[in-house]
């Protein structure tokens, strides 16, 4: 194996045959238990779209479980295996947090045991603990303990939160997909130390980056079913004697939907490697999926919903749920502006650009 992935054809084909085998064993997993249908019905009910039964099925299938170490009794697999996983959950409809459950696993190198998250972002630390405040986590309102990291260089501290300890205080967030999401306030909030100093604030940024690539997957997920739900329609609905996908305008939108889907999947996988094998420009190749997920994939549900035309806008149709899952997805990626930042910095970096005025 080279830094970046396989090192021979044999080796790539084999690693993608088993991929393939991995995605099509989760999709039939979740079509059991699953669909956009489950999820209407959720969004109906007076609570959040959560449902615990799903959870503890993804859970006792290990998913959560795929990148701690075998060692540990977890799955010892890489981050392409998590982002097959996150990918078939997102074009399952399934509200679930397994990016960032999967990546408090790997951070913390430990089996599921309820639901942990990692919190992203870093804290500050106090005498008594850690503080800060997470306006909005995703499924924070039914996590049972948060993974933090706070302060910065010999004074940093990673370790674990639990939620019904004093100073945590969690007040119930809805984003637009119905989420238990939660803001989270800590104030001196005591923390089961797991690292300090600057390893801590190493592992906690590789975690993160782990979890934000699966995330990137799990949009495209969502963006691939809509998109697919809308092909299969464009075939069997008739306008003017003929299939409405055979027209030239709805054509090509399918079409370049499709192509925003497969350049997704592929920068996730570009950066999953990176990831993986530690290479430097892992963090730069993440920022430029989430870049591509904010700024494509998020707009391909609503490209699907227009060629759905007016059924789309009714409650009992799917595509507003994936219209308003990708919408929280691509939100809880971060800010665009701060991936393109760093993006632009990257590719200035490897492509410096000629100043005008200049010898050469």
């Amino acid at each position: 194996m080279t830094p970046d992935g396989p090192s021979s054809l044999s080796e790539l084909a084999r690693s993608a045959a088993e991929l393939e085998q991995l995605r099509a064993s989760a999709d039939d997993a979740l079509r059991k238990v699953w669909s956009a249908s489950s999820f209407r019905g959720l969004l109906d009910g007076p609570g959040a779209v959560f449902d615990p039964k799903l959870w503890q099925t993804i859970v006792e299938a290990g998913w959560a479980d795929v990148l701690v170490s075998e060692a540990a009794g977890g799955g010892g697999g890489g981050l392409r295996d998590l982002c097959v996983l996150t990918e078939a959950a997102g074009a399952a409809s399934a509200p679930a947090p397994l990016a960032m459950a999967a990546a408090a696993g790997w951070c913390e190198n430990r089996c599921a045991d309820g639901i942990g998250l990692l919190l992203p972002e870093r804290g500050e630390r106090t005498a008594a603990g850690v503080s800060g405040v997470w306006p909005l986590v995703p499924f924070g309102a039914v996590a049972t303990k948060l993974l933090v990291c706070a302060g910065d260089g010999e004074s940093a501290v990673l370790g674990v939160v639990d939620p019904a300890e004093a100073g945590v205080v969690r007040e119930p967030v809805t984003p637009l997909d119905h989420n238990p999401g939660a803001r989270i306030t800590l104030s001196d909030a005591p923390i089961q130390v797991l690292e300090t100093g600057p390893g801590a604030v190493r592992r906690h940024g590789e975690a993160a980056l782990r979890g934000l690539i699966g995330r990137v997957a799990e949009l495209v997920g969502i963006a691939a079913a809509a998109n697919e739900a809308a092909t299969e329609y464009a075939k069997l609905r008739v306008a003017f004697g003929r299939p409405i996908g055979a027209f030239q305008a709805i054509k090509h939108r399918l079409v370049d939907q499709r192509c925003a889907i497969e350049i997704g999947r592929a920068l996730v996988n570009r950066a999953a490697d990176a990831c993986q094998h530690g290479h430097p420009e892992a963090p730069a190749l993440g920022s430029l999926a989430a870049y591509w997920g904010i700024d494509a994939l998020r707009t391909v549900p609503e490209g699907a919903t227009q060629v759905f035309g007016g059924i789309a806008y009714t409650w009992e149709h799917d595509a507003h749920v994936h219209l308003r899952r990708a919408a929280s997805a691509a939100g809880n990626l971060g800010q665009r502006a701060h991936h393109r930042d760093i993006v632009t910095r990257w590719l200035t970096g490897r492509y410096p650009v000629e100043q005008p005025g200049g010898d050469g």
